[in-house]
This record gives structure tokens, sequence and C-alpha cells, in this order.
């Protein structure tokens, strides 16, 4: 445990060292980029609808953060362990289980397909967060009306 933890601040740094390194876009102060787009991680507890509401207020095109793939996820969980400074137990993410009709879908909160998966079902909760008990690397569904930290992601202008 203690060896991953050291391993992934490590991978961190260099994460964050070449973090808009070739990019023609900045991220403003306090963001930081990764394959295009910025995140921050909010230490407000919102609900989901919340923390929604509040990324979008951001910044153009901002949302609760999608994951598109694996290295994606692996940013995001050493982003979360690197900034949060309380010990929450999930950080909303912009995936949400939607029903439509007599049928449910998983969708992002930006409108983007789901291709990469990385969620346990645990529960009927229709709203999922990284989950600290994995390092924050698995989704867990819980409850949307629980207040959480969260991570806002949004493309920037050229």
């Amino acid at each position: 445990m203690g060896r991953f933890i050291f391993v992934s601040f490590g991978l961190l740094v260099v994460f964050l060292s070449l973090s808009g390194t070739g990019a023609d876009f900045n991220c403003p102060s306090g963001w930081f980029a990764y394959d295009q787009y910025c995140y921050r991680v909010i230490e407000r507890l919102k609900t989901w609808d919340d923390a929604e509401r509040f990324c979008s207020e951001q910044a153009k095109g901002g949302h609760l953060a999608s994951v598109e793939n694996f290295g994606e996820a692996v940013f995001l969980a050493l982003l979360v362990t690197a900034n949060i400074k309380q010990n929450q137990y999930y950080v909303w993410i912009g995936l949400r289980i939607q029903n439509k009709g007599q049928q449910c879908s998983t969708k992002w909160s930006d409108g983007s397909s789901v291709n990469y998966e990385n969620l346990v079902k645990s529960h009927s909760k229709k709203c999922f967060g990284l989950k600290k008990e994995t390092e924050f690397l698995q989704w867990y569904n819980t409850d949307c009306e629980e207040k959480n930290l969260f991570v806002c992601k949004f493309p920037p202008e050229c």
C-alpha cells in the first residue's frame, strides 16, 4: 500500500510537470491539463446535481469529469489523491444512470459515450464517484443526494 502511494505520487509529479507540455492551450491557475482538457478537484461538499451545476458555471463546456480511458482514470486518481485534504470516501465524477421509460442507460454529464468502464454497481443508486478504498481508481454508484467533493473538467478554448 505504502509503495503504491509512493509510486503514485512519483507519477503525479511527472504528470503535473508535463501538464500542458506541447499543448496549444493553457489551463487557468489551479487547473491541471491532461489530454486537451483542464481538470480541478473541488474541495466543497455538494450533491451530484449541485456539483454538475458548479462545474458548468466554471467554464464553457464545463462538467463533472468524464473518463475516456485508463490513462485518464489514473491521472484523475493521482490528481484526487494529491489534492484532497479532507478524509472523503467518494469524489463525484460525471457518470449517472438515467431512466428513459423502461430502460436505464449510463451516461456522462458532458454527453460523451461511455467507452471505458471501471465501475462497480454495488447498489441501486444512480450517481457515481471515485472510491477512496480503491485509491480512487474504481467508480461506485452512490446516493445522488449525498454530499461529496468532486472533479470538474472542461475543454479550453484555443
